[in-house]
């Protein structure tokens, strides 16, 4: 055969060919598996595997080997090991041996990485999936280091699990672990979610007591003499977390700052470490609750340093003789060991113990002072190192008198009329030195000439006179000066040119003759005053007042008198000798105070 005919042959050779494989008319179904896309199929990959993109029915798919399998573990999509990145399509992981590594299919621009294949609900790692609404958030995946983070991710119930899971933190390092969820001030949330301030409380910061105390250098504890406290408005329903400031290195608030007050209580102690080589050792601490703040110092105090005497209070000791007072000495800072102090008196004024012993980290301790000779004064004196501080004592006098007195009496007042004629008053003294208790007291008065002492008034059980003070019981038409105690309406009318009135417990009665009189003042033209009556009556404007004093006069009780403010104790039973007139009034209340011992 010639060159020319082998020519010809070959491409009619081919052309059979090619109609034999099309199949012409052929009728026959496709066969899937066969290697030739027939009718009806999407791909023919020479056999009838499952997983590598072209499945038993001819179809393109999803590999099961491919992104599906890693999406949403530690590695996450997207890695080498997976499918769809540049460097991985078209590994041995990217589909199958027909499938990898062709120019159309491997890691181009339409298969790998595309919205249909990387990035679909199945698969993972790629733009468009990584995080997707679909894939993010879920049980497996939520929080791990590479997903967490989404919007739909962030603070899943199985991601940050409490509240800590805003946008920025949702799913990552802080959320759900000790670092963020349920600590600090929120934990995400805006009204609560266990915070330390909030906790569902509406407790405020009430107090940071005392408002200066010490701490010894190289100790870890509660502050000294006292401890330091902060206290809340109200008891806690859960644990409350305060945040306690120092300004200063030398004291460090322990926990970071963080006094917990515990549910169902109010206060707790501020535990501190003081170290005077640190810094000021005066330190300012804030305590702050939401917008509450409170501030008390600390001082630093050093191992061994010595407390010097600082005062004995009361600064005046007033007793009678053989009466006990507490006296209390005061260190200026805590004494660093047990500290004794040496006690003593003077002037015979009364007894001490010879020592009083201040505990270490204590500031102050007590001892019983004993009066001595009535009339005495002189002074308490402490001593510690050569130094002395002192107070005042005095004993007084026994009392003249041991019994409530009628003091001062007005049978009418300055005003003329019916005004004047009624603004009465009967004032009472103490001159014991305790209070007595007048409740229920009858308050009696008698016209001049004959009858019984049947004008009554009957005290209030709550009535009380202190020591050496007074009780003004008035009329109500009483025009001053001053305000009674109480009033007896117009139960009493006395007489201005005499009469008498008396004073007695509940059990006295109208009679004449009666144990139970207490006291009595008979003037004018009475017939049953004490001893006598006082025969002068004063001035409209004036009164009858006891004197202090047997030598007490008109001229000394009265304005600016030596016996003014001395009160009225002087009883020797008869009215003419005890009582003065005067010739101004000066009625006296609970409320006017005590007066000096006469």
């Amino acid at each position: 055969m010639s060159w020319s005919s082998r020519h010809l042959l070959v491409p009619l050779s081919a052309v059979l060919l090619v109609l034999s494989a099309c199949g012409g008319d052929d009728d026959k179904n496709p066969v899937c598996g066969n290697g030739i896309i027939e009718s009806g199929e999407a791909c023919d990959d020479g056999n009838r595997t499952e997983g590598d993109r072209c499945n038993n029915s001819c179809q393109v798919t999803t590999p099961t080997v491919d992104a599906g399998t890693d999406a949403g573990s530690d590695t996450d999509a997207g890695t080498n090991t997976d499918a769809g990145t540049g460097t991985d399509a078209g590994t041995d992981d990217a589909g199958t041996g027909t499938d990898a590594g062709t120019g159309t299919d491997a890691g181009t621009g339409t298969d790998a990485g595309t919205e249909t294949d990387a990035g679909t609900s199945t698969d993972a790692g790629t733009g468009t999936d990584a995080g997707t609404e679909t894939d993010a958030g879920t049980s497996p995946d939520a929080g791990t280091g590479t997903d967490a983070g989404t919007e739909t991710d962030a603070g899943t119930s199985t991601d940050a699990g409490t509240d800590a899971g805003t946008e920025t933190d949702g799913g990552a390092i802080d959320a759900g672990p000790a670092p963020d969820a349920g600590t600090g001030t929120d934990a995400g949330t805006e009204t609560d979610a266990g915070t330390s301030t909030d906790a569902g409380t509406t407790v405020t910061l009430s107090a940071l007591e005392p408002a200066a105390v010490f701490a010894r250098t190289g100790t870890t504890g509660e502050t000294i003499p006292e401890t330091l406290e902060v206290t809340l408005s109200a008891e806690a329903t859960t644990d409350v977390v305060v945040q306690v400031a120092s300004s200063s290195p030398s004291v460090v608030v322990a926990n970071n700052g963080q006094v917990t007050v515990p549910a169902g209580t109010r206060s707790a102690a501020v535990i501190v470490t003081a170290d005077e080589a640190a810094g000021s050792t005066k330190a300012t601490l804030t305590a702050t609750l939401g917008s509450d703040s409170r501030t008390a110092t600390v001082r630093v105090l050093g191992a061994t340093e010595a407390a010097s005497l600082a005062y004995l209070s009361p600064e005046t000791v007033s007793l009678a003789s053989g009466e006990t007072a507490n006296v209390t000495v005061t260190l200026d800072i805590p004494a660093a060991a047990a500290t004794s102090i040496a006690l003593s008196t003077t002037g015979n004024v009364g007894s001490v113990p010879a020592t009083v012993t201040v505990p270490a980290n204590e500031i102050s301790a007590k001892f019983i002072f004993t009066a001595g000779a009535s009339g005495s004064t002189g002074t308490i004196v402490a001593t510690l190192n050569n130094q002395s501080v002192s107070a005042q004592a005095k004993v007084n006098a026994a009392p003249t008198t041991n019994h409530i007195v009628i003091s001062e009496v007005a049978a009418a007042g300055p005003a003329s009329g019916g005004t004047g004629d009624n603004d009465e008053f009967i004032e009472l003294y103490n001159p014991t030195n305790a209070e007595v208790n007048i409740g229920g007291w009858k308050v009696q008065y008698k016209k001049d000439k004959g009858g019984t002492y049947t004008s009554t008034f009957v005290l209030k059980g709550t009535a009380r006179i202190a020591a050496h003070g007074f009780f003004l019981i008035a009329r109500d038409t009483f025009q001053g000066p001053g305000t009674p105690d109480e009033k007896w309406g117009t139960a009493l009318t006395m007489g201005a040119g005499g009469g008498h009135v008396r004073i007695g417990p509940n059990s006295l009665t109208d009679a004449l003759a009666d144990p139970n009189v207490v006291d009595k003042l008979g003037w004018g033209s009475g017939d049953d005053g004490e001893g006598g009556v006082i025969k002068a009556t004063p001035s409209k404007a004036g009164s009858f007042e006891r004197k202090a004093n047997a030598a007490s006069s008109a001229a000394t009780m009265e304005g600016t008198g030596v016996d003014a403010k001395k009160g009225n104790s002087e009883d020797t039973n008869v009215n003419g000798a005890d009582f003065v007139t005067r010739t101004t009034r000066d009625p006296q209340t609970r409320a006017s105070g005590v007066t000096e011992v006469p």
